[in-house]
């Protein structure tokens, strides 16, 4: 049975690597800090189920990124947050992830792949974009709060144009993905990765900010006439944006919007988790990088700046995109 290493102890992280263990792949979690992973190590995963079916624990192995790799990965998939793609990242990325050996990154927003791509010549970068729902409830514990969906493929390169994309073919994501289907996920290969990309970060860019900064549950977004308003506003600009830059045309995107709400209605989105907890967002990554993209293309973006600096001023600070 290959070797998989899933780097990233967050909620992702500990579903993937989770699913994959008890699936009977063998996998290695690694982590930010030694400590997570000497409990990792020593507990395993426990994984709480929100959506039916009985919680369930199972072994791992972690270790510190920082830390000798224990075993050659026969594959990565990343799932970290974008503030962890710091310049002081790419050498223990480099470190852990052989040549030759495949990365799917779950990453939100735009511009990793760009990143990764440059950090690690001679492997192969896919792009991965999930719908998955998780809250990381402990150092090893994970609660599974929405099943979704998980797409893989050649990654994009957005700055090199929506043409450009990194090494690799699509056998590699088929390989990835036969392997999460073997978990219990529902894994898709997709030959166009940045339609989907921008399909999501559309979704991001106008549910993450407007829950952090109302600190309110998904599904209280649109449940008053004012918010419903703001919303709408953010959505067309942000979809007016990411539709000069290669998001195909297609009906019913704000009715999607709105499903997704619904269905995730009890959640707190991951930036408002950040804010709650006094983190770094993501916002950068998401908003600051749709202002980016509207910059680049002589466009106006008011809205999309101002939800990344309101965001960005919780901390006290404006956080800087790469």
């Amino acid at each position: 049975m290959k070797h998989i290493q899933v780097i990233g102890g967050g909620a992702i992280g500990l579903l993937l690597a989770g699913r994959l263990a008890a699936s009977g792949v063998p996998v290695t979690v690694r982590t930010r800090t030694g400590e997570q992973a000497e409990k990792l190590s020593a507990e395993g995963i426990t994984i709480e189920s929100a959506i039916g079916g009985a919680a369930i624990r199972t072994a791992v192995e972690a270790s510190a990124l920082e830390a000798e790799s224990p075993a050659r990965p026969a594959l990565t998939l990343l799932a970290v947050k974008q503030t962890a793609l710091a310049p002081a990242f790419a050498a223990p990325i480099a470190r852990a992830v052989p040549p030759g050996s495949p990365l799917a990154a779950f990453c939100n927003g735009i511009g990793h792949t760009d990143l990764l791509a440059g950090w690690l010549p001679g492997r192969t970068i896919l792009a991965a974009v999930t719908t998955e729902a998780s809250l990381r409830t402990g150092p090893a514990a994970v609660r599974h709060t929405g099943a979704g969906e998980i797409w893989l493929g050649r990654a994009p390169l957005f700055e090199g144009g929506r043409e450009a994309l990194a090494e690799g073919d699509e056998t590699e994501a088929e390989a990835v993905a036969a392997v999460l289907k073997q978990a219990g996920f529902s894994a898709n290969v997709s030959n166009d990765m940045a339609k989907r990309m921008l399909r999501k970060l559309l979704n991001n860019a106008v549910i993450n900010p407007l829950t952090s900064l109302l600190r309110i549950a998904n599904g209280e977004l649109v449940r008053t006439p004012e918010r419903a308003a703001v919303t709408k506003r953010l959505f067309d600009e942000t979809l007016g944006v990411l539709s000069a830059c290669g998001l195909p045309p297609e009906a019913g995107l704000w009715e999607q919007l709105l499903e997704l709400c619904a269905a995730t209605a009890a959640n707190r989105s991951s930036m408002l988790q950040d804010v709650l907890a006094g983190r770094g967002t993501e916002i950068a990554a998401i908003n600051g990088a749709v202002a980016r993209l509207a910059a680049a293309k002589g466009l106006p973006a008011p809205l999309n700046e101002s939800v990344t600096a309101l965001v960005s001023a919780l901390r006290g600070t404006i956080e800087k995109g790469g």
